[in-house]
């Protein structure tokens, strides 16, 4: 109970934090933008008597998304994001977890010409609650993730290409990458990459992000983004870590839409138990799939391709 408490309390607090960002400007300055999106997605399924069989189950999704840009059209933009999600099954007596992530996004930006900027950029990524081998939200089973374990942080300093306004492109020679683990049983087993018994683990690298937007016909959106990142301080720096998303929004009306989101993940220092022995035996792609239909509901501004 204490951990749902802590995760409502701090969706709240994050919530609430960002959404008094735009209070605090001018109204009369127009270079400031400012929005968020809130969707809730329902699916379920029931049987009775039914030959082919199937299990009953409900599952749900809770997505917020928002940002308060800063964007003059003169020499200096600031960007700022944050998204947050959270999704549970319920199917045979058992919770588990479709969706949980926070992340938050910063870029400063310093125009050099018409199509490109000098940037900083941060971003910040973690999850809400505790992850477990086995379905199932129960403490009796392992825990594999948790708050703060993993989290992602990067820095990076490097230029940012917008040729148009559907595509742009970051790119940092010198990024900063901090992976945290803040669980001791996770860290002492060297969860993650970090070394055994290390909350933390260090990496300079190459980073590139890509974002491309577009629409795909009348009220369909198509939005995606990818993060490449090499580490330059090991042997393992010809192995790529992958990040990407894709997401295709479908809006039937002004509180009707529905959505279909792709995740890729590789990490060579995430070890994947493929077997199910309890033991990690290498590296692999992760994948996600997630499709709904529910209410949503728009605040403020609509934002373009950064």
């Amino acid at each position: 109970m204490k951990k749902i408490v802590r995760t409502v309390v701090l969706l709240f607090v994050s919530t609430l934090t960002f959404a008094q960002t735009p209070a605090a400007v001018n109204p009369a300055d127009t270079a400031w933008k400012s929005g968020a999106q809130f969707n809730i997605q329902l699916n379920q399924a029931s049987y009775s008597n039914w030959q082919a069989g199937g299990v009953n189950s409900v599952a749900g999704n809770v997505l917020f998304n928002a940002f308060a840009d800063y964007d003059k059209g003169g020499k200096w933009a600031w960007f700022n994001s944050v998204n947050m999600a959270y999704g549970l099954n319920f199917q045979d007596t058992l919770f588990s977890k479709t969706d949980d992530r926070f992340e938050f996004e910063s870029r400063l930006d310093r125009k050099l010409s018409k199509k490109w900027n000098v940037s900083a950029l941060l971003n910040f990524r973690t999850q809400f609650s505790n992850g477990y081998e086995t379905p199932g939200l129960r403490e009796d089973t392992t825990k594999i993730s948790g708050f703060l374990a993993p989290a992602y942080t990067l820095f990076g300093l490097g230029f940012t290409y917008k040729p148009n306004k559907k595509f742009s492109a970051f790119i940092s020679p010198v990024t900063l990458k901090i992976t945290s683990v803040y669980d001791d049983r996770l860290a002492g087993m060297g969860a993650f990459g970090v070394d055994t018994g290390s909350n933390n683990r260090v990496e300079v690298g190459g980073y590139v992000n890509l974002g491309f937007k577009t629409p795909l016909g009348k009220n369909i959106e198509l939005q995606s983004k990818l993060d490449l990142y090499s580490n330059y301080l090991d042997g393992n720096y010809k192995f790529v870590d992958v990040n990407g998303e894709m997401i295709i929004f479908m809006k039937v009306n002004d509180y009707i839409s529905a959505s279909l989101t792709l995740n890729v993940i590789y990490d060579h220092d995430i070890l994947i138990d493929t077997n199910k022995d309890g033991t990690p035996d290498g590296p692999r792609t992760q994948f996600r799939e997630v499709l709904g239909v529910g209410f949503a509901y728009n605040f403020g501004d609509k934002r373009k391709q950064q």
